[in-house]
């Protein structure tokens, strides 16, 4: 049964795809992802010198402009603006607040936190940066480096992306898509908007989805003690997961996102616990609160400028907010459809805050045990030799090691899942197609865009490919927030 909402005018005639009138929303997709699988590396090093231009030329915007939508947040919060409900004053929520705030999590970067929980903030230990040697100690500084990509900012993209969206849908009867933004009329040189928004979903998950791979891979190696680091097995492993998110796409919101993503949050607090339980839980608390401080300490010195080395800095904090912004299209909408009778005050603060207080206790819980731990230098020298060594590296040391990595290796696949099946939910509600055919075809470009990339199976350059959507879609995000603050200071 297609997903029907009032709100998104989805088109649901029951005709082949390529006889919609939104055909025109595959064919860029389609021509780039068809390019990515018969020329990938000469595809791939077009996308990643777009990128770099970008990142050599306008890297401090990137990171003034997630910092600005920070302020707006904060300031809306605490103005009488923060108590409108969205869809009215009589509007009721769909979702219990548990689920709503499972499935908010889990959409916007559940798969990540298990990648890098241990390899990013090791990486930044051993690694770090101009400004953390000179004014930060060591392990909580590296931790706080970590909570900066993962913490407020982010979600603060997210949440003012989301707020736009939802505002227009349930306040001013529009479409439940970014375009709406701009004008309730729909004039069709508005598609393009929308086009733009489906481009940075579909990298943006597929550099998701190919660095999940990697790590998935190397799990199912020291698990079995084999060497199956063929292009085969990844590419397998990308098919049965399609298939898995497609079935789930198609069971709709209620089915098998709401399900997925519960799961997902339980099973993740299960892990959380036990890790703390067996490492040393003492020891948790305090570099949870010890990189907190430093990560205040720190938001002033990197939220307003590129940091030194101005290399590090580029391939570290501005990649991390632009990559956000790739998933703001479709966390955006996502949160904004699941957030129907939240006040703004609500949204805004739980979406920023909530997940940003659950990343710091999880980096602290990975990332900052292993750091002080005596077998510290094992899992760097992994780290230092490939990324996705440091999970299951750690977890080799560990008391029940083998249960932790089936269950990491459990959750990478569903969060998988709940990620894609989402933006393919969200690629089909901005295209204003909801059916089978549409979200299988949406299904079919990711698959192509993240066998091109695990082909070539480097986690940086996925990082890069990443963000190719967002370079574009900043501009248009910007312009949502000016038009709607504009609109709700006429309410």
């Amino acid at each position: 049964m297609p997903i029907t909402d009032s709100t998104t005018s989805i088109d649901t005639t029951k005709r082949p795809f390529w006889l919609n009138p939104q055909y025109g929303f595959y064919l860029p997709v389609t021509l780039i992802a068809g390019l990515l699988l018969l020329f990938p590396t000469a595809t791939l090093a077009v996308l990643s010198q777009f990128t770099q231009f970008f990142l050599d030329y306008f890297d401090s915007q990137f990171i003034q402009f997630s910092s600005l939508l920070l302020l707006t947040a904060t300031v809306i919060c605490f103005s009488p603006i923060g108590r409108i409900r969205l869809g009215g004053s009589e509007a009721q929520t769909e979702f219990s607040f548990m689920s709503w705030m499972a499935m908010l999590f889990t959409a916007g970067m559940g798969s990540g936190l298990i990648f890098w929980g241990v390899a990013e903030p090791v990486y930044h230990y051993v690694n770090p940066p101009a400004f953390l040697q000179q004014s930060f100690s060591s392990v909580p500084g590296a931790l706080a480096i970590t909570h900066f990509h993962w913490g407020l900012h982010a979600w603060a993209i997210y949440a003012m992306a989301g707020l736009v969206m939802a505002w227009f849908a349930y306040n001013k009867q529009r479409s439940l898509r970014v375009s709406a933004s701009f004008s309730a009329d729909k004039p069709k040189w508005l598609n393009m908007i929308d086009l733009l928004a489906v481009v940075a979903i579909i990298f943006g998950i597929a550099g998701t989805f190919a660095n999940t791979i990697a790590l998935i891979q190397t799990g199912v190696e020291q698990a079995l003690g084999l060497d199956i680091g063929s292009l085969a097995f990844r590419i397998g492993m990308i098919l049965v997961i399609a298939a898995l998110f497609t079935l789930s796409s198609l069971a709709g919101l209620n089915n098998g996102i709401k399900r997925l993503s519960q799961f997902n949050s339980l099973f993740m607090v299960a892990m959380l616990v036990l890790v703390i339980a067996l490492v040393d839980p003492l020891n948790t608390l305090q570099l949870t609160l010890e990189s907190t401080l430093h990560y205040i300490k720190l938001l002033p010195q990197m939220s307003f400028g590129v940091g030194e080395p101005k290399q590090w800095s580029q391939g570290w904090t501005v990649i991390y907010l632009i990559w956000w912004i790739a998933w703001a299209p479709f966390v955006g909408p996502f949160i904004a459809r699941i957030s129907k009778g939240r006040s703004i005050r609500q949204f805004l603060s739980c979406t920023i805050l909530l997940p940003t207080i659950t990343s710091i206790i999880w980096f602290s819980a990975f990332g900052g045990s292993v750091l002080t731990q005596p077998y510290a230098s094992t899992i760097m020298d992994a780290v230092d030799q490939q990324y996705t060594l440091g999970l299951f590296s750690f977890f080799e040391q560990m008391p029940l090691g083998a249960l932790l990595s089936a269950a990491a290796l459990l959750l990478l696949v569903t969060f998988l899942i709940t990620s894609a099946d989402s933006s393919i939910y969200i690629a089909s509600l901005l295209t204003g197609n909801d059916t089978r055919d549409a979200k299988i075809l949406w299904s079919i470009i990711l698959i192509a865009i993240t066998i091109a990339l695990v082909s070539i199976n480097d986690v940086d350059l996925n990082k890069q490919v990443a963000i190719v959507g967002a370079i574009p879609f900043t501009l248009v995000l910007s312009l949502q927030v000016i038009f709607w603050i504009r609109d709700v200071l006429k309410h």
